[in-house]
């Protein structure tokens, strides 16, 4: 029986939740883009870095001298972030949209939904490779 440790030391799991959590940036971006003439309007933002250096994110455990390394993390599955309202004082006549900072956004997305599609089809071909017997 294969054992399941091959697929966690290959962070699938991370690199899935990372395309979960740009997808879900990519929408509220797109929705902010999307309402950009709308009146009344409010910018939103999809928060998820700062849930990562939260408590939840911490393992519960005891260090028995001040030079050892903080204990690792959990699964990052657990952690979801929130769309909220945009703290902006932007004012772009209809609402506070700032449509430069959006396609920033946008773009810096795009690339990281990119980067973390490219990093998950290597760790999957790898897999391929050492189910069939070839050196990875």
């Amino acid at each position: 029986m294969i054992s399941r440790d091959i697929f966690a030391s290959a962070h699938l799991g991370d690199l899935k939740k990372a395309l979960d959590v740009y997808s879900s940036r990519h929408r509220v971006v797109s929705d902010n883009i999307a309402n950009v003439e709308t009146s009344g309007y409010r910018a939103r933002e999809y928060r998820f870095e700062q849930y990562l250096s939260g408590a939840e994110m911490r393992l519960q455990g005891a260090r028995t001298n001040a030079n050892h390394l903080q204990p690792g993390r959990r699964d990052l599955a657990g952690v979801d972030g929130e769309t909220g309202f945009l703290e902006s004082d932007h004012d772009n006549g209809t609402n506070n949209v700032n449509i430069d900072r959006e396609m920033t956004d946008l773009a810096t997305n795009d690339l990281s939904y990119r980067l973390a599609t490219r990093l998950l089809s290597m760790k999957y071909q790898s897999l391929r490779s050492a189910i069939r017997g070839r050196a990875v």
